[in-house]
């Protein structure tokens, strides 16, 4: 397999974030202490620990994990691989029962993993706190378990529901305030949109990935709150309330901690890391543009080059543009253009697209050589778009001379459009 280090970047057409103090107002949702909180510096303990010093700290709402034992019992634990070793120092050997699981959390345990039984003594006695469930197998087994044995909870249990499907059913079940969490769900942001709209949700969660393609703001202008995980620096915090989103789960930024930072004035956007990343790739996409449009050998020109009858296409079709311009249909979800040979081959070469697409999704580029003239996983690069424009750049670098590309763009049905490619080498 010829050997290939490639470099991708992905153009930010703007940087929507205001450097100037940022003012956010008091947030309706309330903010979530991701697995019970942190506790002496250790995370997703699922302990009755982490979660009597979290309240201490003005945590309302936990989520708790979830997980079956081999006796068909729900124990407070993240999963029987990772976190079974990290809680009990012994090696993973698939789920045990709820007697060796409560043995381990006796002789083995830094601290008190709850089980189902104790978690709901535990909201006995702080009647104004909220669970949130976060159940990654047997979801709905899980929900009806739990609120027949403790209907008196359901109004203070809010399930977290992986796709849209589950939601009738869990709403079948007695409860009224509904989470759906994106971490499982596959769909692009036009696909989270229209799925909404036939839920009645309390929020939707997202991980920071989807945040960053503005699917917050989305969700405000039709009225859905919308929460991000797992967020623990208020600089962070400022910054996706800037896109949009409600709220966060997090292990340690309770509100007192925030209103300490707030008062001393210390952090404001510009000290996020995501937004120091994103400022970041934004300057560098600068340089490899310039470094790109200073290569001497044009091999390709979408605007000097391009006809339908140069080039192969699968599960797409051609629309009416102007010259430099391509729009095209996708009618399928895996649509590609393959351009034709390049008459100069180069061991080295680099391609510029600016590409407008209707979801976020995926950008593939395949490429052939001299001696390996078919498209293959092994030679193919993928990068992360977001809905709207995105300016691509890519080098590649083979070992054999590189004769064509493929360009795959992206993997949702809908209008695309092209507005440069261009492949140059020195």
């Amino acid at each position: 397999m010829i050997a290939a280090k490639n470099r991708i970047l992905v153009g930010l057409v703007s940087i929507s974030v205001s450097l100037s103090a940022f003012s956010q107002a008091p947030s309706s949702l309330p903010r979530i202490a991701h697995a019970g909180g942190q506790i002496e510096n250790e995370t997703y303990t699922n302990s009755l620990e982490a979660l009597n010093a979290n309240f201490e700290e003005g945590f309302r709402v936990f989520e708790i994990d979830f997980s079956w034992t081999t006796d068909t019992q729900l124990v407070c634990l993240h999963d029987w691989d990772q976190s079974f070793e990290r809680s009990f120092q012994v090696a993973p050997r698939g789920a045990v029962s709820l007697q060796e699981f409560q043995q381990l959390v006796d002789l083995r345990s830094k601290f008190t993993k709850c089980d189902l039984a104790s978690l709901m003594h535990w909201l006995s006695e702080h009647p104004d706190a909220l669970l949130v469930t976060d159940v990654k197998e047997g979801n709905l087994e899980a929900l009806s378990h739990i609120g027949a044995n403790f209907p008196q909870f359901l109004s203070r249990i809010i399930p977290q529901i992986y796709q849209p499907s589950e939601y009738s059913a869990v709403r079948d079940l007695g409860f009224d305030r509904i989470i759906w969490t994106l971490y499982m769900y596959s769909g692009g942001s036009l696909a989270v949109l229209d799925a909404v709209q036939t839920m009645d949700l309390w929020a939707i969660t997202m991980d920071t990935t989807r945040a960053e393609q503005n699917l917050g703001q989305d969700l405000s202008e039709i009225d859905v709150p919308s929460y991000v995980h797992t967020i623990n620096d208020f600089a962070d915090s400022l910054y996706f309330k800037s896109l949009g989103i409600n709220e966060i789960y997090t292990d340690s930024l309770s509100l007192q901690r925030e209103r300490t930072t707030i008062a001393r004035g210390e952090v404001n956007i510009a000290d996020s890391k995501f937004y120091q990343a994103k400022l970041s790739k934004s300057e560098e996409l600068v340089q490899e543009l310039n470094g790109f449009f200073n290569k001497s050998v044009l091999h390709y020109s979408l605007e000097n080059d391009f006809s339908q009858a140069s080039v192969s296409i699968n599960q797409l079709s051609f629309q009416v543009s102007p010259l430099g311009l391509l729009v095209f249909a996708a009618t399928g979800n895996d649509p590609y253009i393959a351009f034709p040979m390049f008459s100069a081959p180069r061991t080295e070469i680099e391609l510029y697209v600016r590409l407008t697409v209707p979801d976020s999704s995926s950008v593939e580029v395949f490429y052939a050589t001299q001696s390996q003239p078919n498209f293959t996983a092994s030679r193919r690069e993928l990068v992360q778009v977001a809905r709207g424009q995105n300016e691509i750049v890519i080098r590649i670098n083979a070992e054999d001379p590189i004769t064509q590309i493929r360009l795959d763009p992206g993997t949702v049905l809908g209008e695309y459009s092209i507005e440069r490619l261009e492949v140059r080498s020195d």
